[in-house]
């Protein structure tokens, strides 16, 4: 009887200790909840959560989305979420990563230290989503060329700033474009005349396995605005879906985009638009704000009579994010 009882602690340590390691892995997202099935997604966040996952909604003043209606989107019975909106001003790391998910949108004027402190936070193994444009415009106080990174400053040849994401705090280099994979290039409306709100180009699935964009149908007619980037060959990323313009885009970028020429060029006829990246994919890019596709601002179906909607471009955000 005592060797069977020594057995069966051993065996009850064991179960422990894989336990814990499962967690660990989880965590870090070295491996997914949903391995040991969706129940394992509830368990886990029942541990760190208390519950449904927690999801923070950062907003500026300014750039693309709509925190407001992704907001009620996802605290609406179609997901039910732990949902909470924050202006970046009101935010801190430690608020940060009481959060399972922080999704950063309508943000485009940022410091370097607001950067920095998103970037620890998924350095400490949280998951974010960061949509268009947020974090390609300065304060005032930190405009000047000193707080922006050149390419001669990566110790490459090329002259000229790398871009927005890439930014200097003294001596230190703080490279969100690292991070998110992709270089700011320009929103697509302030290339193109958009008012007339029309269709922008199609979807291009890389692999329709991958479940932020599973079961999303290929050439989906795109509309609205967003972020032209493109991918930084310095930085592991993988593009999982990309928009195709149709023909290649030549237009004059505005003054202000000084990492860009000046003059007419040419960006391309194919754009990354949803990008993931970071150890376990944590980070996913988003060139247009998800919610924008569910929203009334799609046109109507002239066949139907009935509003366009993409619910399964918002619901692999969720869903893929979360419980993968």
């Amino acid at each position: 009887m005592p060797k069977m009882n020594n057995q069966l602690m051993k065996i009850g340590v064991l179960f422990v200790l894989l336990l814990v390691l499962s967690f660990v892995l989880v965590h870090f997202n070295v491996t997914s909840c949903s391995s040991f099935s969706y129940v394992g997604c509830d368990i886990y966040y029942s541990l760190v959560a208390g519950g449904k996952p927690k999801i923070m909604i950062v907003q500026g003043d300014e750039g693309l989305g709509d925190p407001e209606f992704l907001f009620q989107t996802l605290r609406g019975p179609k997901f039910s979420a732990r949902a909470t909106l924050k202006h970046i001003d009101l935010v801190s790391l430690p608020l940060l990563r009481e959060n399972s998910i922080v999704i950063v949108e309508k943000a485009r004027e940022m410091s370097v230290e607001d950067i920095k402190m998103f970037m620890d936070y998924v350095n400490l193994g949280g998951k974010m989503v960061w949509v268009g444009d947020a974090g390609t415009k300065t304060p005032l106080d930190e405009s000047d060329d000193n707080y922006f990174l050149s390419f001669e400053n990566r110790g490459s040849e090329q002259n000229g700033f790398i871009g927005p994401w890439a930014r200097r705090n003294g001596d230190f280099q703080v490279s969100l474009d690292y991070l998110l994979g992709v270089n700011f290039k320009s929103n697509y409306c302030d290339l193109v005349d958009c008012s007339n709100n029309g269709l922008i180009g199609h979807l291009n699935i890389v692999d329709s396995d991958e479940k932020i964009v599973y079961g999303i149908s290929q050439g989906l007619p795109l509309y609205g605005n967003f972020s032209i980037v493109e991918t930084s060959s310095e930085a592991y990323q993988s593009a999982l879906a990309f928009m195709d313009n149709g023909t290649d885009l030549i237009a004059t970028p505005p003054t202000e985009y000084f990492w860009l020429n000046s003059g007419r060029t040419n960006f391309g006829g194919e754009f990354p638009v949803i990008v993931s990246s970071g150890v376990g994919g944590r980070v996913v890019y988003y060139a247009f704000p998800p919610e924008y596709f569910v929203s009334d601002e799609m046109p109507i179906d002239e066949d139907t009579g009935e509003r366009i909607q993409y619910w399964a471009l918002f619901e692999n955000m969720y869903y893929g994010m979360l419980y993968k």
